[in-house]
C-alpha cells in the first residue's frame, strides 16, 4: 500500500475509487464506507484510495495539543490506521494533517482541487453525515451535484447501527470512558488495544510466579478508567491470556501523574523487555485502589488472576 503524507504536488494519474472521511476510529461504520470504495474499485477497475487526516480536525480548530485534557483523544492510533487500511486491501492511503489551508478551503475548491484533480476520482464513497469545506458547508447533496457534473459516481452510506444505536466515534469514546470494553469491541469491530515497548517496572507479578510487563499508557490515546482488566497480550506474534492494571499503582508508587499498563501474563516465562507488544482490553473487572500493604496487594492480584481464568473459561 502506498502511503501519502502530503497533498503538495500530488497528482494521481490513474482513476481512483475514494473513501472520504475523518475515519478517526475506523469503526464498523467507517469500514462500511471503505468497503464500498474497495468494491467499486474492483468492479470498475479503479485504484482504491482512502483519504483521512493524521490529526483530529477539532483539535486543530480549537488549538488543542496532545497535552490538553480537553483534546479529542485517539481511538485508533496511526499505526493501527495504517495496518487496518492495508489489511482491507487499499492501494493508497492519503493520511495528511488537517491544517489552515484545508480548514479555509471552500467546499467547491475542496472538490475540484483535491477530489477531482489530485485524487483523479472516478467514484467517491462517503457517510450520510459527511461534511467538507470551510465551516462544513459541503454536505452529501452538494457532493453529489459536483460529482454529477464531472461524471464521478457517488455512494452515500447509511448509518450503521448496533443494538439500535448509531455507531459513532463519540459514542465509542463514551463507552471507553466508562470501561465498557465489550460494547467498545462490538462498535469498533475489534478489541480495544494499547501498544508499546516493554520497560522495566516493579515486577510485582513476577514475585508471585506470574511474569509481569509494563508499557507506558499513551498520552494521545483515549484511556478507560484506572483499574484492572481481563486482557490478552500479543508478544512476537503469539497471544497470551493476561490481567492488566491501568493506572498509577498507588500501593507502591508515589507519583500519581505517570500512568502505566502493567500486565500479568499467563503461561509465559520469557523476558519481553524491549519488545513491542499489544495489550487487548476485554473486560473491566474493578477500579484501581490503594492497599494497606504489598501483601494485601499480592492477595488481590491472585484473586484477579483467578477471576480472569474463570472469565476465559466461560467465553
Amino acid at each position: 500500500m502506498q502511503i501519502i503524507k502530503s497533498l503538495d504536488g500530488l497528482n494521481i494519474t490513474e482513476k481512483t475509487s475514494v473513501a472520504l472521511g475523518n475515519f478517526d476510529g475506523l469503526h464498523v461504520g467507517h469500514r462500511e464506507i471503505m468497503r464500498n470504495a474497495l468494491d467499486t474499485a474492483k468492479e470498475k477497475g479503479l485504484r482504491s484510495l482512502c483519504f483521512t487526516f493524521s490529526n483530529h480536525p477539532f483539535n486543530f480548530i480549537l488549538r488543542r495539543d496532545d497535552s490538553d485534557p480537553d483534546a479529542v483523544k485517539l481511538i485508533c492510533t496511526e499505526d493501527e490506521k495504517v495496518a487496518l487500511t492495508e489489511a482491507m486491501g487499499f492501494d493508497i492511503l492519503v493520511n495528511v494533517p488537517f491544517d489552515e489551508h484545508i480548514m479555509k478551503m471552500r467546499a467547491h475548491d475542496f472538490f475540484t482541487d483535491i477530489i477531482r484533480d489530485k485524487f483523479n476520482a472516478g467514484h467517491v464513497s462517503v457517510g450520510f453525515n459527511y461534511t467538507y469545506g470551510a465551516r462544513a458547508e459541503g454536505k452529501p447533496a452538494l457532493l453529489c451535484e459536483e460529482c454529477s457534473r464531472e461524471g464521478i459516481s457517488v455512494s452515500i452510506r447509511d448509518a450503521v447501527t448496533v443494538d439500535g444505536h448509531i455507531v459513532s466515534s463519540t459514542l465509542i469514546r463514551e463507552m471507553i470512558s466508562t470501561g465498557n470494553m465489550e460494547m467498545t469491541a462490538r462498535f469498533l469491530g475489534r478489541p480495544y488495544s494499547f501498544s508499546g515497548t516493554v520497560s522495566h517496572g516493579k515486577r510485582l507479578g513476577t514475585k508471585m510466579g506470574i511474569p509481569t510487563i509494563n508499557i507506558p499508557a499513551p498520552d494521545r490515546q483515549m484511556l478507560p478508567p484506572n483499574g484492572v482488566y481481563f486482557s490478552r497480550i500479543d508478544i512476537a506474534g503469539k497471544t497470551y491470556d493476561s490481567v492488566s492494571n491501568l493506572g498509577v499503582n498507588p500501593t507502591v508508587n508515589t507519583d500519581s501523574r505517570v500512568k502505566t499498563i502493567e500486565t500479568n501474563i499467563f503461561d509465559y516465562d520469557d523476558d519481553a523487555y524491549g519488545q513491542d507488544v499489544t495489550v487487548y482490553f476485554d473486560h473491566f473487572s474493578r477500579g484501581e485502589r490503594k492497599f494497606r500493604s504489598k501483601e494485601e496487594l499480592f492477595e488481590q492480584i491472585a484473586r484477579d488472576c483467578e477471576n480472569a481464568l474463570d472469565y476465559r473459561k466461560k467465553r
